[in-house]
Parts: structure tokens; C-alpha cells; sequence
């Protein structure tokens, strides 16, 4: 365990923390945004928050009920009101689901609130200021990456690079 006291105070975790927080207080306020401010924001943190979660050192804890979840189901849905208040009319979008062999409706909503109820319960965990609390909040997050929204940003992406950056039909390489 003495091992994860270096883990815990490291550079990348501390950089992780400050992404999150950022992307965090963002999404609390996109209420205040037009959507191309979003999109634009989106581009520039999503990828910085998908590089910084590859980088979060395996965290071995001794117990994982220790781990806990901050974001109520209300919140969730609050933020996702707010997120789909600014994105109804770019809301949905296809891609093809290599695990199920087929397409599939993607929501830009759902997947940006479920990335913020990742980084929000990391930070209120990692603010909890104690070694197995940050151990937890790294455990947690990083098995999240895998799992969550570490996908949810590589399925994002080109969508989010494609409104930003429409293909004229005359540039389009055949």
C-alpha cells in the first residue's frame, strides 16, 4: 500500500483532477453556452480527459465498499435536462457497434451526463482528502475509463469533430 501513497500524490493524478474539475464546472453551467461554444469546449477537454484517464496508475485497495457515489440519480437528471436543453437538435447520432455488429442510436446527452457523474463522484471522492478515499476515487475512476466513459469519449469524438467540421459533398475523397 505504501505504493499507492505515490499513486495517490502523483502529477497525473493531481492533473486528473483538475480535467475533471474543469469539464465538471463546464457542464454545471452549459446552461450559459450556444452550442458551438460547446462543441468547441467539448473538442479541446474530451480528449485531455481521455489521455489523462489512460494514465491513471493501477490503485490496488483493500476494500471496494469503501468506494462511494456522490451523484444522485435527481442530479443526473437535472444535468441531463440542462445538456439536452442545449443539444435537442444534435441530440442523436448513429455509429456502428463492432461488439453487436449492427448500428446504433447514440445520445450525445446521455453519454456527456455519464462521463460527468464519472469525474463528479471522482473529485467529491479524491476532495475527501484522505489516503483511502483518493485511493478509492483512483480505483473507481480508472476501472470507469475502462468501462464508461473512457468509450463514451472515443465514440464522441468524430461525431463531435464532425459538427464542428461538416464535410462539404465537393471536398469528399473518393
Amino acid at each position: 500500500m505504501e505504493d499507492n501513497i505515490d499513486k495517490v500524490e502523483a502529477k497525473n493524478a493531481k492533473e486528473l483532477y483538475l480535467v475533471a474539475s474543469q469539464f465538471c464546472t463546464f457542464m454545471e453551467h452549459i446552461h450559459t453556452f450556444e452550442q458551438y461554444q460547446i462543441i468547441d469546449y467539448l473538442l479541446k477537454i474530451t480528449p485531455l480527459m481521455y489521455l489523462k484517464g489512460s494514465l491513471i496508475p493501477d490503485i490496488e485497495i483493500e476494500d471496494i465498499a469503501s468506494c462511494e457515489q456522490f451523484v444522485t440519480e435527481e442530479q443526473y437528471e437535472l444535468l441531463y435536462l440542462k445538456v439536452k436543453e442545449k443539444l435537442t437538435e444534435i441530440e442523436f447520432f448513429e455509429l456502428y457497434s463492432w461488439s453487436e455488429s449492427e448500428m446504433k442510436t447514440c445520445s450525445i446527452c446521455e453519454m456527456l451526463s455519464d462521463i460527468y457523474q464519472d469525474m463528479k463522484n471522482f473529485i467529491l471522492s479524491y476532495n475527501k482528502n484522505t489516503q483511502t478515499a483518493q485511493e478509492s476515487a483512483l480505483f473507481v475512476h480508472k476501472k470507469n475509463f475502462i468501462d464508461v466513459w473512457g468509450k463514451h469519449i472515443t465514440v464522441l469524438l468524430p461525431y463531435l469533430h464532425h459538427l464542428a467540421y461538416p464535410i462539404e459533398e465537393e471536398n469528399i475523397l473518393t
